[in-house]
């Protein structure tokens, strides 16, 4: 069969092909969704390089159907890969998208990846181009019908007199995460929001960091953290209902996603309590060229 690689330029069937692929747990790749529209959108904005060329590359047969494809999503010299996605059970093809990717962006030195525990097929490819495993992931998900919400949910917005207790919990609690404090404060608007917990002299108990897709009718819990002297008295759970009381009666949504270590069975034992149910496993992976 006659198989031509190229970089991809028709974003349309690009974001199709992939949206239908990352809906099949034996493709699935976390960092992907399966909404072709948000997908298309996610290439415009952030897969475009310093030449304006989409950083994907795809495999078609003679009759132009996508059979393959593999992307970076590139900031500096540190990428997330979205693939390699792929309909045959060709480890050539992807050796060779990822080849072709790497000779495209020889500056990229740090690769992660983040693969459902059921793409089997994509765990043999990181150990054919030896990426390291790095952990498993559990993603929890709460419904708006299922969630039991607060009657009181104040739950302070941030201000930036938080700031300075906000970033000291922040950074010590995720010191190599890919947010820090500063990156949180600023994108700051109507649909990523911070809320804080404080105790009744104003010191900060906790805070939680969502990202809302009114859109999608959904969102992610993207951090969430309890000081040190505060912890195991229950403020985590009074918290995280506080926090997702008010996102549920400010924001169109119907669920809220959150990934959190899936080997932390205390932790998400707390959650699943709040009204979390399980997901999928994601494998987390890293590399560098």
């Amino acid at each position: 069969m006659e198989i031509m690689i190229e970089r991809a330029n028709n974003l349309e069937l690009l974001s199709a092909f992939l949206a239908d692929m990352n809906k099949q747990k034996n493709h699935h790749i976390g960092f992907c969704g399966t909404d072709k529209d948000d997908i298309l959108q996610t290439l415009k904005e952030d897969f475009m390089d310093g030449n304006g060329e989409v950083s994907f590359f795809i495999a078609k047969n003679g009759a132009g159907d996508v059979l393959a494809a593999c992307g970076l999503e590139i900031e500096n010299d540190e990428a997330e890969v979205w693939g390699p996605f792929n309909l045959t059970e060709s480890m050539e093809l992807n050796v060779a998208l990822w080849q072709s990717l790497l000779d495209q962006y020889p500056n990229v030195q740090y690769f992660s990846f983040f693969i459902n525990e059921e793409n089997t097929k994509q765990q043999i490819f990181m150990k054919k181009i030896g990426a390291k495993q790095k952990g498993k992931h559990l993603q929890l998900i709460v419904h708006r019908n299922r969630f039991e919400k607060l009657d009181e949910f104040k739950c302070s917005s941030f201000k930036e007199r938080d700031f300075p207790a906000f970033q000291h919990l922040h950074d010590s609690t995720f010191p190599d995460t890919y947010y820090d404090a500063k990156t949180i404060r600023d994108r700051l608007n109507k649909s990523n929001i911070l809320k804080v917990l404080k105790d009744d002299h104003g010191g900060l108990i906790g805070y939680a960091y969502f990202e809302i897709e009114e859109e999608l009718s959904e969102a992610s819990l993207e951090y969430i953290a309890i000081a040190d002297e505060y912890q195991n008295n229950g403020f985590g759970s009074l918290l995280l209902k506080k926090a997702l009381t008010s996102v549920f009666a400010s924001f169109t949504v119907d669920q809220i996603h959150l990934t959190v270590d899936a080997d932390n069975h205390q932790a998400n034992h707390v959650y699943e309590k709040i009204g979390f149910e399980k997901g999928d496993i994601l494998v987390d992976y890293k590399m560098q060229y």
